[in-house]
């Protein structure tokens, strides 16, 4: 049994202790989250969702991310998880969206079991810099990962329209480099991620991964 499958259980009972009222785990505090919506444009006109994907990488338990496209009209090049604006023709929930969206930009249908994908919880919505609200969709792949995309035995190739890399960082690592930068856009200090491959992991992508990391992951996989 992998380590991220022994951790499940404690993951499991560790978010049904943690949620509110509404069945989502809070990212943040009602201040904070006050604070952030009313520091955000108004635009509930469409809405997101993001896989915020926990794997067992090359024997750790990991989170997976992408590197948006460099030729992307908007936060190119930066760091994200996989995921896009809900589609009320295609999708029946955000937790839908998530998982079609990670399935277009990680591309691997023929080599990853995706019905095995176990969607376990959501966290509280935070809104994108234009105020869209983005809601993380929290999940376990449960088949172990090797190798990165540019080797053949990695199930993820990414999608060349929307993604440059996928790659995985273990929670362990994470925890050891989180550091700290002042946000021009809230005006107060966010986690960041300088991490050893040289990717940077900041913005939204950050704000979602630390309440998580230390909440939740942390605790289940690395106690």
């Amino acid at each position: 049994m992998s380590i991220v499958n022994q951790g499940i259980p404690r993951l499991k009972s560790l978010l049904r202790n943690t949620v509110n009222k509404g069945n989502v785990f809070p990212l943040v505090s009602e201040k904070t989250q006050n604070f952030i919506w009313n520091n955000t444009p108004d635009n509930h006109k469409r809405e997101a969702a993001i896989l915020v994907p926990i794997v067992t990488y090359e024997g750790k338990p990991s989170l997976l991310f992408t590197t948006r496209s460099s030729n992307l009209p908007t936060h190119a090049s930066e760091v994200s998880f996989p995921g896009g604006h809900y589609d009320e023709t295609s999708d029946d929930s955000l937790e839908a969206t998530a998982i079609r969206e990670a399935q277009e930009e990680l591309l691997g249908h023929d080599n990853y079991p995706w019905d095995e994908v176990e969607i376990i919880g959501k966290a509280s919505s935070l809104p994108s810099i234009v105020g869209t609200p983005v809601t993380p969709i929290i999940a376990i792949f449960h088949q172990e990962l090797f190798g990165d995309n540019r080797h053949p035995s990695f199930p993820f190739p990414g999608s060349p329209d929307e993604v440059d890399e996928v790659f995985c960082i273990s929670l362990q690592e994470l925890i050891e480099v989180e550091t700290t930068e002042r946000s021009e856009r809230f005006q107060f200090d966010t986690p960041v991620y300088p991490t050893k491959c040289g990717k940077k992991i900041w913005g939204l992508t950050a704000l979602v991964t630390r309440p998580l990391l230390h909440g939740l992951f942390k605790p289940a996989f690395l106690a």
